[in-house]
């Protein structure tokens, strides 16, 4: 069973058993029902003490308000208790439920605040409703057509109206529509229904409903302490234009929302404890009709454990939901392992300054696109900016970072972009993923300053498709079309085939043991009688090495002493490449000018184990390009210690003074993805 099932049962029967004649009964003050405020101590007898079950009396206030259209609910400083499981706080329309800040407490077991009829809306009730045919929409549209017109006297103006696809998803008890629009009726004519928002995204073979009394609208919660002994302090399965707001609460998560529609939840702090080797539930639950939904400056504390398997995602944007946002979020959650932190289903979700902190983390994020052949809103993507996950394991922070995949055959991940993106985590020597493209075609994707230690890498062909040409070429199963990674870092490059398929552009290796750069400043003179290394680049074996790697070889120099030949000379994993001799001229007044821009190319072997090197590159003395010369090449052993060094000396005898002058020398290793 979900852990969201918990909850389906609502507190439908406790509510039938509260018979309007009941309601008629509760203790009412002459001066607060009868106006639009009311105290639910004073005027409905709720002790607030903390150990009085004080459901009731908050139901029979909230019944009070619904009768009146709406109001709003006091609750004074005090401890409000919910009772036994089941028994929750129905959200009801255009009720406004507050207290005294943090010293107003509600107490609740399974969820505090819920639904009008429990769990009455989302993917277990998709199938109940009376389904009237609709024609096609588009975005932009804000009217909805019926096919047959006289379905149009089912709606007034106020309702609740559903458009959900007819394909969906169906499993046992449950129905999950590809497509779900929510929005509010504001006028009926003919065959139509007129709309209060515009429609995001179009959708062809719909059918709606009129879901009126399962949806709450226009309510807000606000300045309450919220704590329940397990479950969600928000369990809201059908919201229209609502907002929670500045708000302690505890439990093992923050908030399940289905339908929450154009509605936001802001400003909380949030206490979440996982069960020492129980399950976990996810922090924030958006899912089927959540469209629009808000979520932002929301700090929570986890602490406690779940097994692994049992991890829930923190952050769950699937079945179905659609543009939602969540930004400013921090979660520290430092001694706890995490599972997945983002697990996104497409559909236009934007994500921005999010900091989660834990002991160790196993995904970063999990991004997929479902079945092409039937979802048709692939093409709204992701965008995350400013997401930093920290983890304090010494040894093994995380295992994967970013995750997009599209597991069906034809299917194609499209438009994600991420920025300015860090996991801040020690891994240990097994493969650890920063980016992968894991499965199905990509398009039109961005990932510009990310960085972590882990490796970009793509799946090159399908089980049961091996690849059948060379890389590049069409034959290649999963092929990425406009993908960049921008000024990223990262331990290496997966493959050839990843190089190939995607645009790279400043992006560096770290944690790869990579020699730094070697330079000698302008005016540094060379003045040794002797072969003598005046500079000297080491290549460790445990350097991260690719095919393609580069080191640039740069040296501009003057040199006037007469009647002494100087010499530079060239040297590349231990063999003399290039011998320059800068012979005097006759005339005495003329310098002899080095320019030398020679690049090493590591080459052959595989991808990742290159065997050899060639250098080329202009030489010229005097402006003149130094005659025959073309290359060299020679072999490149990654087991030992590999040197490129730049040798001068000067032959003088060693009383006379003499000096080549440098104008600018360097010896830079530069990755092969580093200019793209």
């Amino acid at each position: 069973m979900r852990r969201r099932d918990l909850i389906a049962a609502g507190p439908a029967a406790l509510l039938a058993a509260t018979s309007e004649a009941q309601a008629a009964q509760a203790p009412l003050n002459p001066r607060g029902p009868a106006a639009s405020l009311v105290d639910v101590r004073r005027d409905f007898g709720a002790k607030g003490d903390g150990v009085a079950d004080d459901w009731q009396a908050i139901e029979n206030a909230g019944l009070h308000l619904e009768q009146r259209g709406g109001g709003r609910m006091y609750f004074p400083a005090g401890r409000y208790r919910l009772g036994s499981e089941g028994k929750n706080i129905a959200v009801r329309n255009n009720v406004d439920y507050f207290g005294d800040g943090y010293a107003t407490v509600i107490i609740g077991s399974n969820a505090a605040f819920i639904s009008p009829n429990g769990a009455a809306f989302g993917r277990s009730a998709y199938g109940n409703y009376r389904y009237f045919a609709i024609r096609d929409i588009a975005s932009g549209d804000n009217v909805l057509e019926f096919v047959n017109a006289a379905d149009a006297s089912n709606f007034k103006p106020g309702d609740i109206v559903i458009a959900r696809s007819v394909d969906a998803i169906v499993t046992p008890g449950d129905v999950l529509p590809y497509y779900v629009e929510m929005n509010r009726v504001t006028a009926v004519s003919a065959n139509r229904v007129e709309l209060e928002d515009a429609i995001d995204d179009g959708w062809k073979g719909l059918v709606a409903a009129n879901v009126t009394p399962d949806v709450a609208q226009g309510y807000s919660i606000h300045d309450l302490r919220i704590e329940c002994e397990s479950g969600y302090p928000f369990f809201i399965q059908g919201s229209y234009k609502s907002f929670i707001r500045n708000c302690w609460t505890r439990g093992h998560a923050v908030a399940c929302f289905n339908g929450f529609t154009r509605s936001m939840a802001h400003d909380l702090i949030a206490e979440v404890v996982w069960q020492p080797g129980g399950t976990s539930a996810s922090l924030f639950e958006i899912e089927t009709g959540c469209v629009r939904a808000n979520f932002h400056d929301i700090d929570v504390y986890l602490s406690g454990s779940a097994r692994a398997g049992a991890r829930y995602p923190l952050v769950y944007c699937q079945e179905f939901s659609r543009r939602t946002t969540l930004r400013n979020i921090t979660i520290a959650a430092a001694g706890t392992e995490l599972g997945t932190v983002f697990e996104v289903m497409s559909g236009g979700h934007r994500f921005e300054n999010i900091d989660v902190t834990a002991r160790s983390v196993d995904k970063v994020m999990d991004y997929w696109v479902p079945e092409p052949e039937r979802y048709q809103l692939g093409h709204l993507g992701l965008a995350a900016d400013n997401i930093t996950i920290e983890t304090l394991d010494p040894a093994n922070g995380f295992n994967h970072g970013y995750i997009l995949h599209n597991d069906h055959p034809g299917g194609e991940v499209r438009n994600v972009t991420l920025r300015d993106c860090t996991i801040r985590a020690a891994t240990d020597q097994r493969e650890h993923n920063l980016i992968w493209f894991y499965r199905g075609r990509h398009r039109n994707v961005m990932f510009d300053g990310v960085s972590g230690s882990g490796v970009v890498t793509m799946n090159i062909s399908r089980p049961d498709r091996p690849q059948a040409g060379p890389s590049g070429t069409a034959e290649l199963s999963y092929p990425l079309s406009n993908v960049m990674l921008r000024n990223c870092e990262f331990t290496r490059l997966g493959s050839q085939e990843m190089l190939e398929q995607a645009r790279f552009v400043g992006c560096r290796r770290i944690n790869a043991d990579l020699p730094d750069p070697v330079r000698c400043p302008a005016g540094t003179t060379w003045s040794s009688n002797r072969p003598r290394p005046q500079m000297i680049m080491e290549i460790s074996p445990q350097a991260t090495i690719c095919r393609g790697d580069i080191v640039s070889i740069k040296v501009a120099a003057w040199y006037a002493a007469r009647p002494f030949p100087a010499h530079i000379l060239i040297k590349a994993m231990g063999v003399d490449v290039l011998k320059l001799a800068l012979v005097p001229s006759k005339d005495q007044n003329l310098d002899q000018d080095l320019d030398l821009d020679l690049t090493l190319t590591l080459v052959g072997g595989s991808f990742q184990q290159p065997e050899r090197f060639m250098i080329s590159g202009p030489v010229r003395i005097n402006n003149a390009m130094l005659p025959n010369w073309t290359s060299f090449s020679g072999a490149f052993d990654r087991g030992r210690t590999n040197h490129v060094e730049v040798h001068a000396w000067i032959d003088q005898p060693a009383e006379l003074p003499a000096a080549i002058t440098i104008k600018r020398a360097r010896l830079e290793f530069r990755e092969v993805e580093r200019d793209g």
